[in-house]
């Protein structure tokens, strides 16, 4: 008799743990975060508006929308205004961008704020060969063509809207570069500065150790004025150094646009203008020509993510309902064993 009921309740106790265990996966799958991907490409002309569909999403259910970022995009609205809120969350310029994955995209998060459909309107640019971002402060840029005797630059008006703590903004205009600098590694070009005060600009060499700049505009310059640089191994740097980086590989090339809070009166507007010619990198033997020309029609490239936020339906009550009832009967049937046993 004493072997029956240990067999029994072997049997129970197995049948138990292995139906609690198909309910604790079923109850784990449902939480699991749903996300839906769409990827598109459509043919703009700089000055349009471009709308991008957000597929059908419940309340806190999370938008990312990713950009190329040499697109620049004035802003962006939904429509409905409050079915999605922009997230307080800027990767423009944080550590993360620094490290270069981010580096040549642009990054739109947005939470849900009610449960339908929307429209994101994205009001577009010119595009430039370059990935124009913050990376100290917060500033509102434009791009234009500015053509001078016969020549063609790539305009930039820069206007502060947040300074660093530091009194500082910093937006550099990128360019992937993917190469190993080698000794005969230089950089030419010019720089005008149309208008406004600036407080530097930097030419930024980012390899995969580190990023090295040498200064090229000072901020004495005088509105009106031009630039012409030359960036080699002999160039030295803001710390003072002289061809660190050779033998290195070059991932990313930048000019960084500097503005100083210091240098505006208290009624002023903190901006700038600036005009970029044509830079041409030698490297390796090769010569490399960055146009300073903007297009006014191109492809926008974008993905569009939907993080589907967790929502408990009948279902999930009735599994995790199943389970705590599997419990107490397991507790149950457990103890009249103990009890049984204990009296033989």
């Amino acid at each position: 008799m004493k072997k029956s009921v240990d067999i029994l309740g072997a049997i129970i106790l197995v049948a138990l743990i292995a139906t609690s265990v198909t309910l604790f996966i079923n109850l784990v799958n449902f939480v699991k975060t749903d996300r839906e991907v769409l990827i598109f490409h459509q043919r703009v002309k700089a000055g349009s508006s471009v709308t991008i569909e957000v597929p059908r999403f419940n309340r806190f259910d999370r938008v990312y929308l990713i950009l190329d970022a040499t697109t620049p995009i004035y802003n962006i609205t939904v429509q409905p205004r409050d079915a999605l809120i922009p997230l307080p969350m800027d990767v423009e310029g944080s550590e993360a961008d620094a490290t270069y994955p981010i580096m040549m995209t642009r990054h739109f998060f947005f939470v849900a704020n009610t449960s339908e459909q929307a429209i994101l309107v994205l009001h577009t640019q010119p595009k430039t060969p370059y990935a124009i971002k913050d990376i100290e402060g917060k500033t509102y840029f434009t791009v234009f063509s500015h053509i001078e005797n016969g020549k063609e630059y790539i305009g930039i008006n820069i206007e502060v809207v947040k300074f660093k703590e530091n009194g500082f903004t910093q937006t550099i205009l990128v360019i992937p570069f993917n190469e190993i600098i080698q000794p005969d590694f230089q950089v030419q070009g010019d720089v005008k500065v149309l208008q406004g005060k600036i407080a530097y600009v930097n030419f930024i060499i980012m390899t995969d150790i580190g990023w090295y700049a040498v200064n090229i505009v000072p901020p004495t310059i005088q509105p009106n004025s031009t630039i012409s640089f030359n960036v080699n191994a002999g160039s030295r740097e803001l710390f003072s150094r002289t061809g660190e980086y050779l033998g290195q590989k070059g991932l990313y090339l930048a000019l960084g646009i500097g503005l100083y809070e210091g240098h505006f009166a208290m009624n002023e507007t903190p901006q700038a203008t600036l005009a970029i010619g044509n830079i041409t990198i030698i490297n390796g033997g090769k010569n490399t020509t960055i146009p300073s020309k903007i297009l006014y029609e191109y492809d926008l490239h974008y993905r569009l993510y939907v993080f589907r936020k967790f929502q408990p339906t009948h279902e999930h009550l009735l599994l995790i309902s199943s389970l705590i009832l599997e419990i107490i009967v397991f507790n149950y049937i457990a103890i009249k064993l103990w009890k049984t046993k204990m009296r033989r």
